[in-house]
């Protein structure tokens, strides 16, 4: 992101009051996202994880509530919805009642990443807007990077690596190039070019994308109730999608 902030003759220096923002926002949106998500990854099916991380809408509308700006009641009802949805998915019957907390803790932990991405996108607003969406998610990516990785050590030694074959060193460094590098660099493209709200119609593909993929790759298998849950939780953030674009044309 660094390299390709050069090649845009962007400017990446920070000043000494961005820091700590910097510092902040690489927190909240790399180092408590990203460990949530794998501990998530490591507890659920992926078509789970890609549908809960849509309700980053209904977080996003919860916090510009809590900011002072006014949320429509279509938006309160796009959040039930989304939420009742995810219920929907963990539950994974349309029978009879199925949850528990063993079939909650991942959920939850996807939850927790959901929030944690939709407090790093508002709260770096300003700053993407100062200086530029490429170079704050880059220096927020490599500050992130190096708090979670002392963490990382705690659990695992890097001799963990050794015991990687190459198809499996070749997975992790697909994640790292791909998911992250050349989808943020896409995120912020888009960001730059089109704004958040119409980014966010794109981004309503992850979660039919990711229950495809689960269902091809892994085995996940599709069933009504998973399916059901998903487009409820689709309609939820569109809904709440909506509202929130209605109070952003209302004067304050």
């Amino acid at each position: 992101m660094f390299a390709v902030a050069v090649l845009l003759r962007k400017p990446i220096a920070l000043a000494r009051r961005d820091w700590l923002p910097m510092f902040l926002l690489s927190l909240v949106g790399v180092a408590l996202f990203q460990a949530s998500w794998g501990l998530a990854m490591a507890r659920t099916p992926p078509s789970v994880g890609s549908i809960v991380m849509t309700t980053t809408t209904a977080f996003s509308a919860i916090l510009a509530w809590f900011a002072g700006r006014r949320l429509p009641a279509l938006g309160w009802l796009g959040i039930v919805i989304a939420f009742a949805g995810v219920v929907v998915v963990v539950n994974n019957s349309l029978t009879r009642f199925t949850l528990s907390f063993g079939s909650l803790d991942g959920t939850l932990i996807w939850m927790v990443a959901a929030f944690a991405w939709a407090l790093y996108v508002e709260r770096s607003a300003p700053y993407n807007l100062r200086l530029g969406a490429l170079p704050v998610i880059a220096w927020t990516t490599l500050i992130g990077s190096l708090i979670l990785l002392p963490i990382a050590l705690l659990f695992d030694s890097p001799g963990e690596f050794a015991r990687l074959d190459d198809r499996l060193l070749g997975f992790w460094l697909y994640t790292a190039i791909f998911p992250v590098g050349v989808a943020f660099l896409g995120l912020t493209a888009g960001l730059e070019r089109l704004g958040v709200s119409r980014v966010m119609v794109y981004m309503y593909l992850i979660p039919i994308a990711g229950v495809g993929l689960s269902a091809a790759f892994f085995g996940d298998p599709l069933t009504a109730a998973r399916v059901l849950g998903g487009l409820i939780v689709l309609l939820g953030v569109i809904l709440t999608r909506v509202a929130l674009d209605r109070a952003a044309r209302v004067p304050v």
